[in-house]
């Protein structure tokens, strides 16, 4: 057996490398970052009682899965929805949650949400503002309309006020729940400024023979965010005005149905007012209002649903 000699040379200053991965100085925090893109929210203004709500979304932005522990607003005025937590999210992977701004006074609130995670660096902050604003109160006058005899002819128009007290209000729509009246006067959204009234009209339009009562609702921002105003008709006196008309059929093959149209000049335009098709030759119109004139076409309508022309034109003078 023969020994053989190895001699091994280094140069100098040259030292063996340790089998080890070589990586950044960055630690384990840096592959497990919890980020979100907005880190300052601002939640404008909102009355007192109301609510406004935004969309947050974080991001494990780093390479391995990350949880997260915690997410604890700083002010009761600012509410989190939708975060149970714990929450793993997979690298690369978001997460949208509720934010809920919710004043109790008037003013401006500032506050932040600390989402705390297992990545070793600091906790995720994002700063929120907003401002809370005075409610006030919707008062509505009067807070019944009687329209008394309208079927015999007496005034078929009303009129009433919005007046905001305590702070501006702002009235977002209003509904009728008959559709014997119309609501006329204003559009919505509509602000008021406090102690100023804003007024409105409310026009009865007879389509029967009974009696009638609704209620006008104005949905608002004001503590009495649904102010409510009774419209009553006791009926009395003759009937509401109405129209008759009638038609020859169609010579045209394969007709099902008529529509009838109305407007209030001659030529037009006009807007039909049978809500389905009319199988028949005659149409009463009863939607109609005394001092008015209307006139009024018919046009037929084919298996395809294909209208023929209008008809030739006839006027209607309600005394």
């Amino acid at each position: 057996m023969s020994l053989v000699c190895v001699s091994v040379f280094a140069p100098t200053g040259l030292a063996l490398a340790e089998n080890r991965s070589v990586g950044t100085p960055s630690s384990h925090a840096a592959r497990t970052q919890l980020t979100c893109v907005a880190t300052k929210l601002q939640l404008g203004e909102v009355a007192v009682g109301q609510t406004r709500d935004k969309l947050i979304a974080i991001t494990n932005s780093g390479r391995t899965p990350l949880l997260v522990l915690s997410a604890a607003p700083t002010d009761t005025e600012f509410v989190v929805n939708g975060l149970d937590l714990p929450l793993t999210l997979a690298a690369g992977e978001s997460f949208t949650f509720r934010l809920t701004f919710a004043p109790q006074k008037s003013g401006r609130v500032d506050g932040s949400i600390s989402i705390v995670s297992e990545a070793s660096t600091q906790a995720l902050t994002i700063h929120l503002s907003g401002t809370g604003r005075a409610t006030g109160q919707l008062q509505v006058t009067p807070a019944a309309i009687d329209f008394r005899d309208a079927r015999a002819g007496s005034n078929r128009t009303q009129s009433g006020q919005l007046t905001a007290i305590g702070a501006n209000v702002t009235v977002s729509s209003a509904t009728i729940s008959s559709n014997d009246f119309q609501l006329g006067g204003m559009s919505f959204p509509l602000t008021i400024p406090v102690g100023h009234s804003v007024p409105f009209t409310v026009a009865f339009i007879p389509q029967g023979g009974a009696g009638s009562y609704t209620v006008l609702s104005f949905v608002s921002d004001a503590k009495n965010s649904l102010a409510e105003q009774a419209v009553t008709v006791p009926m009395v006196g003759p009937p509401p005005h109405k129209v008759q008309l009638s038609w020859k059929a169609s010579d045209s093959k394969h007709i099902v149905g008529y529509n009838v149209y109305r407007g209030t000049r001659s030529g037009g335009p006009y807007k039909k007012i049978n809500r389905s098709l009319d199988p028949g030759r005659n149409y009463t119109d009863v939607h109609v209002i005394g001092g008015y004139r209307y006139y009024y076409v018919a046009a037929a309508v084919n298996v395809k649903g294909q209208e023929s022309k209008y008809s030739k034109e006839v006027q209607a003078v309600i005394p």
